[in-house]
């Protein structure tokens, strides 16, 4: 069921949350998906009623894997339900470490990881999943760390090819949060992918990340279109919802639409004011963002 005023001030958000609820858009020009996590009060259907009771018809949640099967046919069910989609959820928990791509003995785990992200698929029916490098390793060349990553991505491809998800590289920046990431260029991991050689082996273009690895983002973007598969979101400095930084959101959300983007765009950022405050504010900001002419 759909959340009323008196519903939501029986879970603790206050009145203005619960007014600009009724007064929420019910289209935008892009697909844009809230993460799950910011309503934490609320079991994770019910946050994902209120993002489709705001207008937005898809999400994301990195922390789905923790979840039983029974928990995430629930979340299957809510989705059904609100006519939503559901954009990624990261496949290896353990990428942000060493323990991903770029060196043989991790390969092992990271397919575990992929055979499970399958079988979440098999449930959720999400359309992309988030398989990361991890740090580079100081005993095997770059070079080798590389081929290595190639290698066990076109594995993966294999495993994921009958299913309706595409696995989606994610470049990371090292100067603010993931010092000795692998893959931090839009370029290296075109590479990666292109070796690959897969249907379902794409990119996942994060603006957060990409504004600080290398700027330019309409430009880098437009390079790579055909590469990318999923976007998120995060404005720069401080990695909150759009307007709190640096970036020119009208204009950037404006390219990706003018290019026909048909994906999902996942708010993967913090919140400048917490609480339901803070959530009113960051959705508040995607609808001006997105009234682009």
């Amino acid at each position: 069921m759909k959340f009323d005023r008196r519903t939501l001030l029986r879970a603790g958000f206050g009145a203005s949350f619960a007014a600009a609820l009724e007064a929420a858009p019910r289209h935008y020009n892009l697909r844009y998906a809230p993460r799950v996590g910011w309503l934490t009060e609320l079991p994770v259907p019910d946050q994902l009623q209120i993002y489709a009771d705001w207008g937005f018809r898809a999400f994301e949640y990195n922390g789905l894997p923790r979840h039983s099967n029974a928990e995430i046919a629930a979340i299957r069910k809510k989705i059904d339900q609100n006519n939503m989609a559901m954009g990624v959820f990261v496949v290896n928990s353990g990428g942000w470490k060493g323990e991903a791509m770029v060196d043989p003995k991790f390969h092992a785990g990271f397919l575990t990881d992929v055979k499970r992200a399958v079988e979440i698929h098999g449930i959720v029916g999400n359309e992309c999943a988030t398989p990361t490098g991890g740090l580079s390793v100081n005993y095997l060349p770059l070079e080798q760390q590389t081929k290595n990553c190639i290698e066990v991505m076109k594995r993966a491809g294999e495993m994921v090819e009958k299913t309706s998800m595409a696995l989606v590289l994610e470049p990371l920046n090292i100067r603010v949060d993931h010092a000795g990431y692998h893959v931090v260029f839009s370029d290296h991991a075109r590479q990666i992918m292109e070796a690959v050689n897969h249907s379902k082996g794409q990119i996942l273009f994060d603006l957060y990340h990409q504004q600080i690895s290398e700027g330019n983002l309409i430009g880098h973007f437009t390079k790579h279109w055909d590469w990318i598969a999923y976007f998120q979101v995060g404005d720069v400095p401080g990695r909150k919802e759009p307007g709190t930084g640096e970036v020119n959101w009208g204009s950037v959300f404006k390219a990706i639409h003018a290019k026909g983007y048909q994906g999902i765009l996942g708010m993967e950022h913090g919140l400048s004011v917490p609480g339901d405050a803070g959530v009113r504010k960051c959705f508040e900001a995607y609808r001006r963002a997105d009234q682009f002419a």
